[in-house]
């Protein structure tokens, strides 16, 4: 099986989050760490797997700019809806 070192394409686990590896830190109890450039965080090598390419996003594939944004801000009124949702809400107490 393949190593993970810097410059590894690599995917989180947990969430599939990729990134390439920029620092590999070992801590005093043994613990390797690698610092991902996608998330800015560092995660235990036991929670990452090596990949070869990134994923092709079809979602999107053949969508124009307009097509997108609008997408985009459909996501965002629903989104804005649900947290007018989450105000109105009161406590008990």
């Amino acid at each position: 099986m393949a190593e993970i070192k810097e410059d590894s394409l690599v995917r989180y686990k947990g969430t599939g989050t990729i990134g390439t590896v920029k620092v590999l830190k070992v801590e005093e109890d043994g613990e390797t760490w690698a610092y991902l450039d996608s998330t800015g965080l560092y995660y235990r090598l036991d929670t990452l797997e090596l990949i070869e390419k990134p994923p092709e996003r079809k979602d999107l594939e053949g969508m124009t700019i307009e097509q997108i944004q609008e997408r985009f801000k459909q996501t965002q009124d629903m989104m804005d809806a649900v947290k007018m949702q989450d105000d109105n809400l009161e406590t008990g107490g």
